[in-house]
């Protein structure tokens, strides 16, 4: 597991801009070298965000909170008032709903809280509504959600501490396996990692199944090419891939790119999920599952290619895209996301599943949505 050991043990956090993910932008490069493959840099800049720990205070009781990343700060000596349900933003119905409340002063909204929507702890994570958008806002657990259901007009003070830092830069990191045609499959995972999260699961082991996939097809003579790459800057809206995709729009190779396979927490999880379309990549992404006997291991969870993975970006561009997880868990997002918590049976059941899924878009590439 060479890349989950340098990332996820040896870097640990690498939030996107700083340093640390620039070591592992070179861990990564150096990995896909000595997998026969020629990679590059592809640099961006970006506005940056530096957090201290966030402080939320209900009925005088201190509850441990996550930063909401792009988060506005509150004023100095924090914000209060009274707290309520606001309502809940589904991100994936049936799933994964996240419980919102509205900290109010005199009718005026001055904060935020929302619940954790995965079974775990007060996360860090990206605000709802994109880059600097929005009252100051934190996570809370689910448990402690639920806690605020039973407490209407709870009285809460909170305080966060978040700094917009303009013009780091990152970039993502890119290697090519030209086959017969010019026509793309993407295959693909990011490498950042949340505030304080040694992101081992996530995503350390989805970068350490692209570089197997790439062991498995490099000296091979392929009908179409293969590009992998490693996206910087996912955990703060897929920023990475995003600048990808618009690229590659400009420049008008976008077209060439004929399917994605992304992989995002392959090693850890209660269930297998596939956020997958369109119809026929769908379809042939279950029944690949079923061939590999993975129905029988895991729960299947299929969802159309929703936003949250890098697979996005394509999907919203009628390219076939599919991300694959084992997801959900409790430690998502949290320091206790180790490495003993990686289970190489799943990670490696990931990686069978997205190399069929490779060179079934090699041989026949699925038809665009128009």
């Amino acid at each position: 597991m060479r890349l989950v050991q340098e990332l996820g043990v040896e870097i640990g956090e690498r939030r996107c801009g700083t340093p640390a993910a620039e070591r592992a932008a070179e861990a990564v490069a150096g990995a896909f070298r000595d997998a026969g493959l020629d990679p590059r840099f592809d640099e961006f800049e970006l506005i940056g965000y530096e957090t201290e720990e966030p402080e939320l205070w209900v009925e005088g009781e201190r509850w441990t909170a996550g930063p909401c990343m792009y988060s506005p700060p509150t004023p100095e000596g924090g914000v209060e008032g009274r707290i309520a349900r606001l309502g809940t933003d589904i991100w994936t119905e049936g799933f994964f709903e996240v419980p919102v409340f509205t900290i109010t002063d005199e009718g005026r909204e001055v904060g935020r809280v929302r619940g954790n929507p995965f079974d775990g702890g007060a996360i860090p994570f990206l605000v709802s509504h994109g880059h600097i958008l929005g009252s100051p806002e934190v996570f809370v657990s689910t448990t402690d959600s639920k806690r605020l259901d039973e407490m209407p007009r709870a009285h809460a003070r909170l305080r966060v501490e978040g700094r917009f830092v303009p013009g780091r830069r990152d970039r993502n990191v890119i290697a090519e396996l030209p086959g017969a045609s010019k026509e793309t499959v993407v295959v693909c995972a990011h490498y950042d990692s949340v505030w304080r999260g040694p992101g081992t699961i996530d995503n350390a082991t989805g970068v350490e199944g692209v570089r197997r996939i790439a062991e498995r097809l490099v000296g091979r003579q392929l009908p179409r090419t293969v590009l992998f790459a490693a996206w910087a800057a996912e955990e703060i809206g897929l920023q990475g891939s995003r600048w990808f995709v618009e690229e590659a729009d400009i420049r008008g190779e976008l077209g060439r790119i004929v399917g994605v396979v992304n992989l995002d927490c392959i090693g850890h999880g209660d269930a297998l999920e596939l956020m997958v379309g369109p119809p026929e990549l769908r379809g042939r992404a279950v029944q690949l599952v079923h061939q590999l006997g993975l129905g029988n291991r895991y729960e299947l969870r299929v969802f159309p290619p929703v936003s949250g993975t890098d697979h996005y970006w394509f999907a919203q561009n009628k390219i076939p895209a599919i991300s694959i997880l084992h997801f959900p868990y409790p430690e998502y997002h949290l320091p206790t996301e180790e490495i003993e918590l990686v289970d190489e049976r799943l990670l490696e059941d990931a990686v069978e599943l997205a190399l069929a899924l490779v060179e079934s878009q090699l041989a026949r590439p699925v038809q665009k949505v128009s």
